[in-house]
């Protein structure tokens, strides 16, 4: 199950880039590289084969690891290579007798590496020739199917909706857990929990409970939080507040300690018969850190825990419910439901699908995984055989064992989903990541092939929903137009993500369970899930290969001036860097070495403005940067020219400054601009970016209106348009391609009307009296399409909004208003 196919494709499609598009960095040794291409373009026609040879064989995946460690040692000096010339020639520009200095610099690079590229030529030769020694072959069937293949595209369709959740077998239960929450005759605080092992489907179990409409009538409020086993205390009490308090009153709420945060839960909790659900919780501790915010009222309230761990139950005196296995009957039921779009297994796959379902003990993940990768195999009975096989034998004795079946499932997948697979460890446990983030992470670090006229960002979503489909990643949120928005993998996947990751020197994660673990100096990756970053990044030895560090801290934390600029100085190959909630008040001039960078995300900063040498950063694909102020962006971006997100988050209603006339126009692959500030900028610029799909941008003067006006309808590609205006009737764009318009209510008007878009799927922000929503809901509609209208109102009575929904230009889908705030949420859904 090593990475070695899956690190010698990017490194070929790397190389092949860098041939191309660096060829200038490269004249001198051109003709080395390319021999290192056709020794590892060789070596692919093989790997397959060593592949399904290497368990149980020691010899053939030590013979693997040669080929993944020549990969890496091949990457390592191209990459060091480049950024020695780029930043030589950038030297150059200082003046004329450096630019002489310069010289022998970049020659002595050239002999380096012409040298250090004839060693591995040379490696990768001996390698290649002693495959024989282990009996390994070329087989002749490539190395993988794209995504793109049309059995797939197939199977995508007849596929079920995994967001949905098959609750097969948990009627009992549901019912049981049900009667004791609701329990009259229990008037005190009690706790209950859903005690079982892992994969058991406690949190499955949980949540359909929890969205019971007997619980959501008996309760007055409700709050559903993750724990896991590494926390911050004051973050798990912020989340509880988020539940139920306003964004306005959250802003207060940040800036309270851990007591205070505690009594304010109990003050709201106060006099209300509350349900809250603590999933996940891993120990006493835990409990300890929050107990004392829940209200004693003596009027029926419940609170709920999911745990692996027995003790921690019975540490919190609370009432035990553990969940059985499935039985033989609803083993199967699952299985068929989760395997076959209608449901129903053929009757010559029935045998051998029932001796596959019985090595999964009954135990729920174990089927839904299983399940996911039956689904991409034909539907022979040889095929499933071969299957049954595999299972009986990574299974120890016969016996039931899920890390087995989940290893089958890893195995299983092709090359190119390896690597996408094993960069989900980096995020923390029970971690909602965002999809399009995600994406743009994978095509940063190379995974994401080109494939025709797709762009990288739909290859992802095919990568994606792949996953989604094998049930290795679960869906938890999805866009108003059904798009993924958010996911998270289950616990024991996310533990076998990091086991493989770990050995095939992918990944290391440092967080607090293992804060005593030495540093693998050879991780290409470092995930950080604690505070004490400086432990980590002040390690010179460890940092100099990395491709990618991603820093998640527990509540916040400052990340000091000279720990940045370490960080920008040793980490010089770096392509993805991500720091959530790590506090930056500046971003040193530093950034700019990093030449290699594709992605630079930073969600909790103070920055006022980013260095002009971020325009030295010419791969640059994702910058994203959230701020309490307004950011400045230097001119210097439109030296950025493969940037394709642009995304300035101000957390209050702002957006970011982009100074001077910067040619933007030059950017020609950039798909999101948002949110930024309406500007010089714009003019001849706004509308020559026809690849952009979202933007998000504030309109305050007139001028700016009529330029935006005349820019917009240019732009065919964009489905996704935020706006902030004084007054929306100054756009009035008739743009055919727009899906999705949102109004922020920071600009309010006596009256206003909306310009027909055809196409519209989402407006969302538009807060109006509920009078106006007539006119709003007339927007015209084309039978074939279908739309998705949100829209938020000052409170009036439900039946007011059913009526305006009755238009008769399009067939009403569905309608639901639930309370949002201080107003209602109406949404209608028209479909053809």
């Amino acid at each position: 199950m090593d990475l070695a196919q899956s690190v010698v494709e990017i490194l070929l499609q790397k190389l092949v880039n860098t041939l191309i598009q660096e060829a200038l960095f490269l004249y001198g040794v051109r003709d080395q590289v390319e021999l290192v291409v056709f020794e590892f373009e060789r070596m692919v026609a093989f790997l397959e084969d060593a592949d399904s040879m290497q368990e149980g064989n020691k010899r053939v995946k030590k013979w693997v690891q040669h080929v993944r460690d020549a990969a890496y040692v091949a990457e390592d000096v191209i990459d060091t290579f480049i950024l020695k010339i780029a930043t030589s020639k950038r030297r150059k520009f200082l003046g004329c007798i450096k630019r002489y200095a310069c010289i022998p610099v970049e020659l002595k690079a050239l002999h380096d590496v012409g040298s250090e590229i004839q060693r591995i030529n040379n490696k990768i030769h001996r390698i290649s020739e002693s495959r024989s020694t282990y009996g390994i072959v070329d087989i002749g069937q490539g190395a993988g199917k794209s995504s793109a293949d049309p059995i797939l595209e197939e199977r995508r369709l007849a596929s079920p909706d995994f967001e949905e959740a098959d609750y097969v077998g948990f009627q009992k239960d549901s019912d049981a857990l049900v009667k004791k929450l609701t329990n009259e005759s229990e008037q005190r605080r009690c706790v209950v929990s859903v005690v079982g092992m892992g994969g058991l489907g406690k949190t499955t179990l949980t949540k359909k409970v929890y969205n019971d409409p007997r619980l959501k009538a008996h309760f007055d409020s409700c709050a559903w939080i993750s724990i896991s086993q590494e926390y911050g205390v004051a973050d798990l009490l912020q989340k509880i507040l988020n539940c139920y308090f306003s964004k306005d009153k959250l802003k207060e709420v940040e800036k309270m300690d851990v007591n205070q945060l505690r009594r304010e839960i109990s003050k709201h909790l106060e006099k209300k018969r509350y349900l809250i659900v603590l999933d996940d919780i891993w120990s006493k501790e835990a409990w300890n850190d929050l107990k004392d915010a829940f209200s004693e009222m003596n009027n029926g309230s419940r609170v709920v825990l999911t745990t692996r761990k027995e003790e921690v139950a019975l540490y919190a005196q609370s009432e035990l419910h553990k969940p059985k296995l499935l039985n033989d009957k609803e083993d199967w039921e699952l299985f068929c439901k989760k395997t076959f779009a209608d449901g129903g297994c053929p009757g010559d796959l029935v045998g051998v699908g029932k001796e596959i379902v019985k090595k999964c003990g009954g135990l729920p993940l174990a089927v839904v995984v299983i399940s996911g990768l039956l689904r991409t195999k034909t539907k022979e009975s040889e095929e499933w055989e071969k299957v049954h096989q595999s299972i009986s034998w990574h299974l120890v004795k016969g016996e039931f064992n899920i890390s087995g079946i989940l290893s089958l499932s890893y195995k299983d997948l092709p090359y190119y989903l390896k690597p996408c697979f094993l960069y989900l460890g980096n995020f923390p446990e029970d971690y909602e990541f965002h999809a399009k983030k995600l994406i743009q992470m994978w095509a940063a670090e190379g995974f994401l092939e080109e494939r025709g006229e797709e762009t990288l960002e739909e290859v992802g979503e095919d990568y994606l929903m792949e996953l989604i489909q094998r049930s290795m990643v679960q869906v938890t949120e999805r866009s108003s137009s059904r798009g993924i928005k958010k996911c998270r993998i289950h616990d024991l996947l996310r533990d076998l993500s990091i086991s493989e990751a770990k050995e095939g020197m992918f990944l290391q994660v440092h967080s607090r369970i293992n804060a005593n673990a030495p540093p693998a100096s050879r991780a290409r990756r470092l995930a950080i899930h604690h505070n004490d970053i400086s432990k980590y990044i002040s390690l010179s030895s460890s940092t100099r290969r990395l491709r990618s560090v991603l820093m998640y801290a527990q509540g916040y934390v400052d990340l000091q001036r000279k720990e940045a600029k370490f960080l920008f100085r040793s980490c010089k190959l770096l392509r993805v860097l991500c720091l959530d909630s790590v506090i930056i008040k500046k971003l040193p001039r530093e950034i700019g070495e990093l030449i290699h960078l594709r992605y630079l995300g930073c969600t909790q900063t103070y920055l006022k403005s980013l260095p002009s040498s971020i325009g030295n950063l010419p791969n640059l694909q994702t910058l994203f940067v959230a701020s309490h102020y307004d950011i400045k962006v230097p001119s210097t971006i439109g030296k950025m020219q493969q940037l394709r997100h642009l995304q300035l988050k101000n957390n209050e209603e702002g957006g970011g400054v982009i100074e001077g006339q910067p040619r933007l126009e030059r950017i020609s692959n950039l798909q999101t601009l948002s949110r930024v500030m309406a500007g010089k900028w714009m003019e001849g610029c706004l509308e020559n970016l026809t690849n952009l799909r979202k933007l998000g941008i504030v309109i305050v003067t007139t001028a700016d209106a009529e330029v935006f006006k005349d820019s917009i309808v240019k732009l065919g590609y964009l489905h996704s348009l935020s706006v902030s205006v004084r007054d929306i009737r100054l756009l009035v764009p008739r743009n055919s391609h727009l899906v999705k318009l949102r109004r922020s209510e920071q600009f309010k008007t006596q009256e206003w009307s909306l310009p027909p878009f055809s196409n519209l799927l989402k407006l969302s922000k538009l807060y109006r009296k509920v009078r106006e929503v007539t006119r709003v809901c007339s927007i015209p509609s084309k039978p074939h399409q279908a739309y998705l209208e949100l829209l938020r109102f000052k409170a009036r009575p439900i039946g007011d909004f059913r009526e305006a929904a009755k238009t008769p230009h399009s067939q009403i889908a569905g309608i639901s208003v639930q309370g949002k705030g201080n107003g209602l949420l109406f949404t209608r859904v028209s479909s053809a």
